[in-house]
């Protein structure tokens, strides 16, 4: 508080310090077990402290930021996995997985605003990482039809179906 350093900042550079010593392990034992409950009970009162009436002022923003997202994390993974000679298949299931579902957003937006900052990054962060947290896992599910969507659009070549070639290994 003499610093003017949100709680949360003091106690990531107290870890930071705390993680040099000699008692860093033992430390990390005794803490480790209460790092989840704290962590459900952190976006939990993030939760609560959403006033939903705000949530439709930022439908836009969120859904703009999640099209960006997805555009962004697509592009970098079929480059990545390009870069790394797979296939186009496998390089968009790169692309798929890294879809981030943005909690430390909301940490960010709990602590901008508990420093008087712009109210309204809680309601966008909120809509943000529940839009991608239901996405992420169902386009990972879904990459054979999001690839067979894609694949003429980008003219990619038309994979064999290995289930056919399984079942039928001379043709």
């Amino acid at each position: 508080e003499t610093l003017h350093i949100a709680e949360a900042i003091g106690a990531l550079l107290i870890g930071l310090v705390l993680a040099e010593t000699d008692h860093s392990e033992r430390i990390e034992h005794l803490i480790v077990s209460f790092r989840d409950f704290f962590g459900a009970l952190f976006f939990f009162s993030f939760g609560l402290s959403i006033d939903p009436f705000a949530l439709g002022g930022a439908v836009w923003p969120a859904v703009i930021a999640v099209i960006l997202t997805l555009l962004g994390n697509i592009v970098s993974g079929v480059w990545a996995g390009r870069k790394a000679s797979l296939s186009h298949r496998a390089s968009l299931n790169i692309g798929l997985t890294i879809i981030s579902r943005g909690e430390f957003s909301i940490i960010l937006a709990t602590l901008a605003k508990a420093g008087g900052l712009l109210t309204s990054l809680q309601p966008f962060a909120a809509l943000y990482v529940l839009i991608l947290a239901i996405l992420g896992p169902l386009l990972t599910k879904e990459s054979r039809w999001v690839y067979n969507r894609l694949r003429p659009l980008l003219k990619w070549p038309l994979l064999p179906d290995r289930r056919r070639l399984r079942k039928n290994p001379g043709h």
